[in-house]
């Protein structure tokens, strides 16, 4: 049965509804959206808790949604009907409702300022601007220990792809992560803190908050939207406590339904798709939750922006790319600029800025070195630092990028167990603050992930900014430097306060 359930949630973590997706994109209220021809890429992370319990009773929900519908994320559902219930339950429960699909309730999203336009006043333009050195001047310290969790989950999950692409989003399975400890205690809890970098559940809490609220931006230039929601079947009680923290502290929206039903499977995969901008829907179309499901979460990025110079179509041509199963012919774009070209051990690095946004670097290994090395030794710090510490210099860079559309679907639950997160897998769970009962565990933690690279620019699923290359010193002629990225390669994609969002391993663009 388990491994049933494991083989249909792995092959169906990624598609969606054409409809729900061109309803989601025409909602200029909250998105405020420019829906741009550039690249994309998302990120989608599913954790299911099965097993036989028994939990809390609790209330009936206050907020309702019309059976088979689905709110926007950032918009507050309007109340509904309550049902009655008898005898009244204690006030910190979600009491068992009737088979149907609703929403019972989703938070309010950081506010955002919208781009005014290139021919707006000046006043409107320094809101905007104000609004994005808000971003960028977060309270000191918010980021402190996460380094430990990114350096080694990248390397866990992006080794060993072989002849595949692969990529991962630290940002989304991070977000995922927090939530899952949210609900856990004990060893189960202890464990995802340590590999979380924080002390104390309240730590990470405030953490985790502060990293979506730097990270989330959606003002009609750049989008990184970050989503996540918990999933409840309707026959069973649940701590309202925890759903409210999860609400508060990570903007989770909360769901309800007929666990295993069409009806409640068609909602998870139409959230998954809109959130993801309909990226993923060739992995979403057969997601589904078994009747035997006890609760899930799911966590979403989605990101997109343009180059802040982008390259000529014109200049695009087909040129040879060595993968590591043979040779293939491939479009390269090419573009020639004065920046920085970073040496670190065993890599060469170059960085290219997004359009008001992030940066997305660009590692490109030694003659003969495997990518895993790479992996396995400083590009991590290297990207961590902003890559300072490398050394560095001043070119007329030629760069040579092939498009490419790289997408992968891992199950990270081997991965968390060799990074220390055993007991949420086994008959050791301890889901206390959500439940009363025992025999809850993780059954699998599904990650997909896509990005797409043209002319234009980038999609993806967070925001990070790291400081330009310096100027050219006065007076002096940068010597050429081609960087022709025709061989097993590596990137990242950093947002404004230099988190990355996605790294991933291109071996066949």
């Amino acid at each position: 049965m388990k491994d049933e359930r494991s083989r249909k949630l792995y092959d169906g973590i990624t598609n969606v509804d054409d409809e729900l997706v061109e309803e989601a994109q025409a909602d200029k209220s909250r998105h405020n959206r420019t829906w741009l021809k550039w690249a994309a890429l998302a990120a989608c992370l599913v954790i299911v808790a099965a097993g036989a319990i028994k939990l809390w009773p609790s209330r009936a929900p206050t907020q309702q949604q019309e059976p088979g519908t689905q709110q926007e994320p950032g918009t507050q559902q309007e109340p509904g009907t309550q049902e009655e219930h008898e005898p009244s339950p204690p006030p910190d429960t979600i009491e068992p409702y009737e088979p149907i699909c609703f929403q019972l309730a989703g938070p309010a999203y950081p506010g955002v300022v919208p781009y005014p336009g290139e021919n707006a006043d000046s006043q409107a333009y320094e809101l905007w601007a104000d609004y994005l050195r808000s971003l960028r001047e977060r309270p000191t310290g918010y980021k402190n220990g996460l380094d430990g969790y990114l350096a080694e989950s990248t390397v866990q999950f992006l080794s060993g792809a072989g002849t595949e692409n692969r990529v991962y989003s630290p940002l989304n399975v991070y977000m995922a992560l927090a939530m899952l400890a949210e609900i856990t205690d004990g060893d189960s809890r202890q464990q995802l803190l340590d590999l979380l970098g924080s002390d104390s559940i309240e730590s990470l809490r405030d953490q985790a908050h502060a990293v979506f609220e730097a990270s989330y931006r959606d003002d009609g230039l750049v989008t990184t939207v970050l989503s996540n929601s918990l999933w409840l079947r309707n026959d069973m009680t649940y701590s309202q406590t925890a759903a409210d923290t999860l609400a508060e502290q990570y903007y989770a929206f909360t769901f309800r339904g007929e666990m295993g039903s069409d009806e409640y499977n068609k909602m998870l995969r139409d959230w998954l798709s809109s959130q993801t901008g309909g990226l993923l829907d060739d992995y979403i179309n057969d997601v589904e939750l078994s009747p035997e499901t006890v609760l899930a979460l799911a966590s979403t990025v989605y990101y997109k922006a343009g180059w802040a110079d982008e390259f000529f179509e014109g200049g695009t041509s087909p040129d040879v790319f060595h993968a590591t199963d043979g040779d293939v012919e491939r479009d390269f774009m090419h573009q020639t600029r004065e920046g920085t070209v970073y040496r670190g051990d065993g890599f060469t690095a170059v960085s290219k800025r997004m359009h008001e946004g992030g940066w997305m670097w660009l590692i490109l290994p030694d003659e003969g070195t495997d990518v895993n090395a790479v992996l396995a030794g400083d590009m991590m710090p290297f990207l961590l630092n902003g890559g300072t510490g490398a050394s560095q210099g001043y070119y007329n860079v030629h760069l040579s990028l092939p498009k490419f559309d790289v997408s992968s679907r891992m199950d990270l639950a081997d991965g968390l167990c060799a990074l220390g997160v055993t007991d949420v897998f086994g008959s050791t769970a301890d889901f206390t603050p959500i439940t009363d009962g025992e025999g809850v565990f993780v059954d699998k933690v599904e990650h997909a992930a896509r990005v797409t690279v043209d002319e234009e620019g980038v999609e993806a699923a967070a925001y990070t900014v790291i400081p330009a290359p310096g100027a050219a010193p006065p007076g002096d002629e940068p010597e050429d430097y081609y960087f022709t990225l025709n061989r097993p390669f590596l990137f990242a994609i950093t947002g404004t306060d230099g988190l990355p969002l996605f790294v991933g391993v291109v071996n066949q663009p």
